[in-house]
């Protein structure tokens, strides 16, 4: 998406252009939490913490990661951009994760 898609957009919709940009963050949001609520099982034993609230764990690290990663954008020049909308929408990912995971019941 950022080395095809975007530069390559006319730029006719700013709809469009605003979802371009934060989608980066949004994905990532949503699938970084599911990608470490998978592994962690793997890694914990069943009696631990981190294993028994491995959906607020997975969620809470990866939106911690996420967001220190736009931070970091501040000081590291020619890395980007910094974004409080793209903060804002790695945190809907987040939550949307959670939401998905509630609705399906993936209780174990």
């Amino acid at each position: 998406m950022q080395d095809y898609i975007r530069p390559n957009y006319d730029g006719a919709n700013g709809i469009i252009i605003y979802l371009l940009g934060v989608a980066p963050n949004f994905l990532p949001g949503i699938g970084l939490p599911a990608l470490l609520y998978v592994m962690i099982p793997e890694v914990f034993k069943p009696n631990s913490s981190l294993f028994k609230n491995r959906l607020y764990w997975s969620a809470g690290i990866s939106i911690s990661g996420l967001i220190a990663n736009e931070f970091i954008t501040i000081f590291t020049p020619g890395r980007g951009v910094f974004d409080w909308n793209d903060i804002l929408w790695t945190i809907i990912g987040a939550g949307l994760f959670i939401l998905i995971h509630r609705k399906l019941r993936f209780d174990s």
